[in-house]
């Protein structure tokens, strides 16, 4: 619903509230002048634009982790998360910060408690969203301009990444290839595999840590490993008896013709294998291709911007985190074009994909992929 529907089934002590929070001067034992008034300022670009302005580091990340998912209802625990994940505080003190967060955001007009039988499910005006969102695009961008002209020569892997899923069917269909006691394929059976993919890896060199983002991460380089364990979870490749063998369902999917529902696919899976290791991903696969839109923007505008947001995990740091699990897979899904400038530093625009499939896309909702 939109605010003005929204309003008119409100209780009249949150209706008090958001107006004492905008400094409302009307009849405050009139509901009628109360939603007229609230309407007048809750829609008013100045009004947004102000509040946006006086947000906290915190409040913000809430804000967009808030208004970029799409569901226009959400329960307290959905909030709550979100506010978790938002707050860099002790988890004992999690879960009373984020009530307030909660509560702060019922006081700004940003979610209204549902109207139905279902207690604890909150709802957010539609036509509020996208006035925010922008609010929040034009202030970074008086901080932070894209970068013209581009760079001269860039790359972008398009559906690539599904190509070469069919190219290891393939591979797998002329022969099972062995693997090793640590449950990988040797090297020279990668690198003969690698010369036919349209994006060329190498052999990872042995590594200590390295893990957290698929069944044989610790094996193969990123985007073969995210290659590899797709194929295996829709159970196409099997690996029995030390071998790593194409299934009768991956010869199936050989004959079948390309469909973007594939393209999809990948990138759900993308988003549910890597979401454990870092919360936040949905929001920052919306939100990089919305900064990025209309021209380029430098990595280093996206570190300044986002790493005070995200957590190392384990022993990825945030700049790891930030550069080769999002960005640099983002590429690899089709969803970035990337390219160097003159003086070397990386810069991305987002591509068709990111601008029409994904803005339609809700990666918040979905559950998280643990491989065994």
């Amino acid at each position: 619903m939109n605010l003005a529907e929204i309003l008119v089934y409100t209780d009249i002590r949150q209706l008090h509230q958001i107006a004492n929070h905008y400094g409302c001067e009307c009849n405050p034992h009139s509901k009628n002048e109360l939603i007229t008034s609230l309407l007048s300022s809750l829609r008013h670009r100045l009004t947004i634009s102000q509040e946006v302005e006086q947000l906290s580091s915190a409040e913000t990340h809430f804000l967009l982790q808030l208004f970029l998912d799409k569901r226009t209802v959400m329960s307290l625990e959905d909030l709550l998360a979100k506010a978790g994940v938002a707050l860099e505080c002790e988890k004992e003190k999690k879960q009373e910060e984020g009530r307030k967060f909660v509560a702060a955001a019922m006081k700004r007009g940003w979610i209204f408690p549902a109207k139905s039988k279902t207690v604890g499910q909150y709802q957010i005006p539609l036509d509020i969203r996208e006035p925010y969102l922008q609010a929040w695009l034009t202030k970074w961008r008086e901080s932070n301009a894209l970068v013209h002209p581009g760079p001269q020569a860039y790359r972008d892997e398009g559906t690539a990444l599904c190509d070469d899923i069919m190219q290891f069917l393939q591979f797998l269909q002329q022969e099972p290839v062995p693997l090793t006691a640590e449950g990988g394929m040797y090297k020279r059976h990668q690198q003969q595999l690698f010369q036919f993919l349209y994006v060329k890896e190498e052999p990872l060199l042995p590594q200590k840590w390295r893990f957290g983002y698929g069944l044989h991460f610790d094996l193969y380089p990123d985007r073969f490993s995210l290659l590899y364990d797709f194929c295996y979870y829709h159970r196409w490749i099997e690996e029995v008896d030390g071998k790593v063998a194409i299934t009768e369902a991956g010869r199936e999917r050989l004959e079948q013709t390309y469909n973007d529902q594939l393209y999809h696919d990948v990138i759900r899976f993308w988003m549910r294998l890597y979401k454990r290791a870092i919360p936040n991903l949905p929001m920052l696969v919306q939100l990089i291709p919305l900064i990025a839109s209309g021209g380029w923007v430098s990595q280093q505008s996206l570190m300044d911007t986002l790493l005070h947001w995200m957590k190392e995990f384990y022993y990825d740091s945030p700049t790891d985190i930030l550069v080769n699990r999002v960005c640099k897979m983002m590429v690899h899904l089709g969803l970035l074009r990337v390219g160097q400038d003159e003086e070397e530093q990386w810069l991305y625009t987002a591509t068709y994909a990111s601008q029409t499939w994904l803005r339609k896309y809700n990666g918040f909702t979905e559950t998280t992929i643990l491989l065994k």
